[in-house]
């Protein structure tokens, strides 16, 4: 038998979740879990250090690797799911970040939320200082975050909206949690921050049930673009049977209204590609795509003009769209 993740039944929690919309489960890993975790950091860390565009803050991050006898995602996307009431079959995993605060780390840094992939957020406490924890805002300004860099969402926020000014004086939850607690919470929606975060470590898991995973970290993305490359190079024929979905890497579709009257510029962004330009039919087809139609059906639920096959072949070859066979 396998290591075992979680220490906890989700039926005991899931309703709790449901109410108060945070969960703090007190060592809800199992021991052998924390160590293995430990040993990951001791010996890996410095391999797997990940560095990008959607990356900040004053801590070292890693790619967490599983090695065998653990079922990761699997038994993730089974608790998950079932305590936070999400869909089991399109569970995704978009981020999973070791990540080490440095030591001068300050002590209180501004609140932000997680990417819009980021539907519920978990840490797994490895290392953490006396005095270390999770703060959360649960009952303000829950709005989720459409952002894919949480940069982003600060940007885009009036100065009196910013955490920062927003927050003080909200009621705010501490979670002070310990080695092998899990800390569960809406991260694309609830404004939180580590408070004195110095010297903790944990493993920060991002997870949805609607397919989004922009950073290409769950196990299975990059094998459905395999799947979908190779579905592509037969011939036609070969892909009339298969039902397209949105890449799982594709971020938005923009449509830029310009000076010009009637001027529109139709674009899809996947995620740290070049922008793919896009005709009105294909902005219509990537909308309407259901996960349910077969591409040789499409014609007759999208309508428009042209070769329907010839533009989910060329939105494929792009990464804005993945084929997947019919269920």
């Amino acid at each position: 038998m396998g290591m075992r993740i979680f220490d906890f039944d989700p039926t005991d929690h899931r309703e709790e979740y449901a109410e108060r919309g945070y969960l703090h489960i007190r060592r809800g890993i199992t021991a052998e879990f924390l160590e293995h975790l430990r040993g990951f950091v001791a010996e890996r860390f410095r391999e797997q250090e990940v560095e990008g565009k959607a990356i900040g803050g004053r801590k070292s991050q890693a790619i967490y690797e599983t090695e065998s006898g653990i079922d990761f995602p699997g038994e993730l996307f089974d608790v998950v799911a079932a305590t936070c009431g999400l869909e089991r079959q399109t569970m995704t995993l978009s981020e999973r970040h070791i990540k080490a605060y440095d030591d001068d780390a300050p002590e209180e840094v501004p609140a932000h939320k997680d990417r819009f992939s980021s539907q519920v957020s978990m840490g797994l406490s490895i290392e953490v200082p006396e005095g270390s924890r999770l703060v959360l805002y649960p009952e303000t300004d829950v709005g989720v975050n459409p952002h894919n860099v949480s940069a982003a969402l600060r940007e885009s926020l009036e100065p009196e909206c910013l955490p920062e000014n927003l927050l003080p004086g909200a009621p705010e939850i501490e979670l002070y949690d310990e080695p092998r607690d899990v800390m569960m919470f809406p991260g694309n929606a609830v404004w939180h921050f580590r408070r004195r975060q110095a010297n903790a470590t944990l493993l920060y898991l991002k997870l949805n049930d609607f397919d989004s995973d922009p950073l290409g970290e769950d196990p299975s993305t990059p094998v459905r673009r395999s799947q979908t490359l190779a579905a592509l190079n037969g011939g036609d024929a070969d892909i009339e049977g298969l039902v397209p979905v949105l890449s799982r890497r594709l971020d938005t579709l923009t449509r830029e209204y310009t000076r010009e009257p009637g001027l529109e510029v139709l674009r899809a962004h996947v995620w740290e590609e070049v922008p793919i330009p896009l005709e009105h039919d294909d902005f219509r087809l990537l909308e309407t795509v259901d996960g349910r139609t077969p591409v040789g059906r499409l014609a007759a639920s999208i309508g428009g003009h042209g070769d329907i096959g010839a533009r989910v072949r060329r939105l494929a070859e792009k990464g804005a769209l993945d084929l997947r066979p019919a269920s």
